[in-house]
């Protein structure tokens, strides 16, 4: 496979890698060293732990890899409509690389030949604008502006205190007599 670049610039797009080796070997693999040691050696590139996911396919039963994309990343389900059947024909494990892994630079992948690209998805775009809110209370400034101002001590609570003190400090006295 060719290399493949990744801009600093880019943000929020999924790679799917198939991985075609037999299942018993990735187990193996997996057994003997990390996810994130066996992904670099496939990418051609340190990763770090959340650059990437490296699973089996049989993790995924009931949902599928296309249902996990969708419902679990937020794909376009008209962006996956395209590789529906590629996804669904898929067996074995899957790499998928997330563009978080140039966040330092510039990336250049250079994938071994026991990976194929299946496809490169957008992850949406988060939607940054809201309706206004026309209440009087959501206006600017609209709020409490005098200071809260601290309760006030009563002075008779205060005198029943020492009142209290010096009748408690007298019976004690005449007991101790």
């Amino acid at each position: 496979m060719t290399a493949i670049d990744i801009s600093r610039a880019e943000h929020g797009t999924i790679r799917v890698f198939a991985i075609s080796r037999p299942f018993e070997d990735m187990s193996r693999a997996l057994k003997q060293q990390s996810k994130t040691a066996l992904a670099a050696d496939l990418l051609g590139y340190a990763l770090s732990e959340g650059d990437f996911e490296l699973f089996a396919l049989s993790d995924l039963t009931g949902v599928g890899l296309h249902g996990y994309l969708s419902e679990g990343y937020e794909v376009d389900k008209d962006a996956l409509r395209a590789d529906r059947a590629r996804l669904e024909a898929l067996d074995g494990y899957v790499l998928l690389v997330f563009s978080r892994i140039s966040m330092q630079g510039d990336v250049t992948l250079t994938p071994s030949s026991d990976l194929t690209l299946i496809g490169t998805y957008a992850e949406p775009k988060a939607k940054h604008t809201a309706a206004p809110i026309p209440t009087e209370a959501s206006k600017p400034y609209s709020g409490v502006t005098d200071e809260p101002k601290a309760p006030r001590r009563s002075r008779v609570g205060s005198a029943f205190t020492a009142a209290a003190g010096v009748l408690a400090l007298l019976i004690i006295r005449w007991i101790l007599r």
